[in-house]
């Protein structure tokens, strides 16, 4: 609870006392105290201690109230003044407010409330002046059916340092009509008009433009003057018989500041709304569960959805709930884990299974951030989606990749051992019978094993195509020129196809680039149109990549095949013609695309015979250890 220090000015002991009593009852505030019973000492006292109000007496021995606070004011311009009045002191001490107090009580009819609402409404006044005076560019409206007072407003205020530009009007109405087309800084109102009194002027001024200071002026001084003007929203009133120029002057330059801070506040007030309401828009639009704890792991605040998992539509039914009441008291720590690492570390992360309370169960990724209030209150957001759907999917995923990894399992074993028993007969056939045999059995025979050998070889691709993604290894360092050579010599026929490969040392995964070459190597053989050819694979190092430029002298491919060729069992001729499964160019690409490069085929005025293969592969982000570069130049 705040603490206020309160000095109390007053030469009674028994005043003081009540008001410390009645003080002691309030529930809002904690009050200490100190007291003077003459202006003398309550001068000194404020010379060594620092008060948040005070309560001055209006009747004091030897220094009248209002010379005591002119003293005080010197010294402590923007202290709050709470003047304690008789019954009938109210005239006196709306006096005193004119001169700058900020409010007034009875100290024969006190009440906690009441007096700590005036102590609190004081210091909140105070705050809003500012220690300074600055010159005004001022329009002043005067409504006044006087014309000889309205003369006397614009020569006093013609002697002030500010610059004031003036006008007038002698009826309410009239005047109602200027604010709105002028719009002035201030408004000097008469209290007594013909027609529209004073009182209905300031209302409507206060309702419609309530920015605008108005100060209420008098013929004569009288408390119920000075009640009405302020409960009806003046900023003050003046008595005309009382008035100076620096009276004027200066009463005028405090309601302009005070309006212009109010208008201030009003603004900042506005957007602190709308950012509000933007901020709640967005915890209630999540598409997810949405809450905010505080330390003692309590909800404090929760989106809609997050309500629908209780079934309710009010917030009161769960805001003060820690979400484990129902829980195990052996499962609460390990449910509260995660909340007590976000206030310790400022943010944690999980995924976790939770039982709605409904009885359903879910699997929620939950993020925890802890947050302070402008108290500096600790408190953790959480945010959770729901993710059962996305980990089902997962498992379903997982489930047909080992389905997928058994068909691989059953192709390579299962599959290809009756089609080895099938290849095994029909060359145990051919050896025995194959002398005796009509020209149309053999043919026959030839046909079936080709078919065999056909769907062997199927059988190998879809095994490695299936396999792929496991196969591919990190980055190594190697020549280029001996992995294309090497790989070059595993077909069968490579010597009528002689290679010519860059020299060049590169930093690539090997067996992925194999794979490449193999496939792009047996299908320049395989689909070459003579008995022998030439194949030229030219490396360029880039800044981000290597150009791998893969061209050879056979029929070429139209442009008209160009995507098709890369895709899953195309081939260009029959299979009576050309064995293969037509995937060695799918197989090529999913490399490629696997390590974020690409693979096009390049036609231009230059390369009008054969084909013309150009990769883009990456260089991969990886470190080659130096110890494998230097084994590698052992080698070489």
């Amino acid at each position: 609870m705040q603490v206020r220090d309160v000095l109390i000015i007053d030469d009674n002991p028994d005043d003081v006392e009540a008001i410390q009593r009645s003080l002691a009852k309030c529930q809002a505030h904690s009050y200490q105290f100190s007291s003077a019973l003459s202006g003398e000492e309550g001068l000194s006292l404020i010379e060594v201690n620092k008060y948040d109000c005070i309560l001055l007496d209006y009747h004091l021995p030897g220094m009248s109230g209002l010379d005591l606070f002119r003293a005080l004011k010197a010294k402590i311009p923007s202290i709050p003044i709470v003047v304690l009045t008789g019954q009938t002191d109210q005239l006196t001490a709306a006096t005193l407010i004119k001169q700058g107090a900020q409010d007034y009580i009875n100290k024969y009819n006190l009440f906690s409330v009441n007096l700590d609402e005036k102590i609190s409404s004081a210091i909140k006044h105070a705050k809003t002046l500012l220690p300074r005076r600055t010159s005004l560019d001022c329009k002043v409206l005067i409504i006044d059916d006087n014309p000889d007072d309205i003369e006397m407003c614009e020569r006093l205020l013609g002697k002030a340092s500010s610059d004031y530009i003036f006008y007038h009007a002698i009826t309410g109405q009239k005047g109602m009509e200027l604010v709105k087309n002028i719009q002035p800084d201030c408004i000097l109102l008469d209290y007594s008009l013909p027609g529209v009194t004073g009182l209905e002027v300031l209302a409507n001024i206060v309702t419609n433009h309530p920015f605008i200071p108005v100060i209420m002026t008098t013929g004569q001084g009288s408390e119920s003057v000075a009640v009405n003007a302020i409960k009806f929203g003046a900023e003050n009133y003046l008595v005309k018989a009382e008035l100076t120029a620096s009276m004027l002057d200066k009463t005028i330059w405090l309601a302009v500041q005070k309006k212009r801070h109010d208008r201030q506040l009003a603004i900042k007030e506005q957007e602190l709304n709308e950012a509000h309401n933007f901020l709640e828009l967005v915890f209630q639009a999540v598409p997810g569960y949405m809450f905010v704890k505080d330390k003692d792991f309590r909800l404090v605040k929760v989106n809609e959805q997050f309500l629908q998992l209780y079934g309710v539509d009010d917030q009161e039914q769960v805001l003060g709930r820690t979400t484990f009441e129902d829980y195990d008291p052996a499962d609460v720590e390990d449910f509260l884990a995660k909340d007590k690492e976000a206030f310790a570390a400022g943010f944690s992360e999980t995924v976790e299974k939770i039982t709605f309370p409904n009885g359903e169960v879910r699997i929620l990724q939950t993020n925890k951030v802890r947050f302070t209030d402008g108290a500096g209150e600790p408190f953790i957001l959480g945010s959770a989606a729901d993710v059962t759907e996305r980990d089902l999917l997962i498992s379903k995923l997982r489930k047909s990749n080992e389905d997928l990894e058994q068909f691989a399992y059953i192709a390579s074993h299962d599959l290809k051992s009756p089609l080895n028993a099938i290849k095994k007969l029909v060359s145990w056939v051919e050896e025995d019978y194959g002398d005796s045999m009509p020209g149309g059995a053999k043919q026959h025979f030839n046909m079936i094993k080709n078919r065999a050998a056909r769907l062997s070889q199927l059988l190998n691709d879809l095994l490695a195509y299936s396999r792929l993604n496991k196969k591919l290894t990190d980055a190594e360092h190697f020549n280029f020129n001996r992995l294309a050579v090497s790989a070059h010599e595993l077909n069968a026929e490579y010597e009528r196809f002689p290679v010519v490969a860059t020299d060049i040392d590169v930093v690539l995964p090997r067996a992925a680039l194999q794979i490449v070459l193999l496939n792009l190597l047996g299908n320049t053989i395989k689909h070459h149109h003579q008995a022998q050819g030439t194949i030229t694979i030219d490396v360029v190092e880039c800044e981000n990549c290597y150009e791998i430029h893969y061209q050879d002298d056979g029929p070429g491919i139209a442009p008209e095949y160009a995507d098709k060729v890369f895709q899953m069992f195309q081939t260009l001729k029959s299979k009576d013609e050309v064995e293969g499964s037509g995937m060695g160019l799918a197989m090529v690409k999913k490399v490629i695309d696997h390590y974020q490069g690409s693979v096009e085929l390049v036609y231009n005025e230059q390369h009008r015979q054969g084909v013309h293969f150009k990769i883009v592969w990456p260089l991969q982000q990886l470190v080659v250890l130096q110890t494998n570069k230097e084994a590698y130049d052992q080698v070489r």
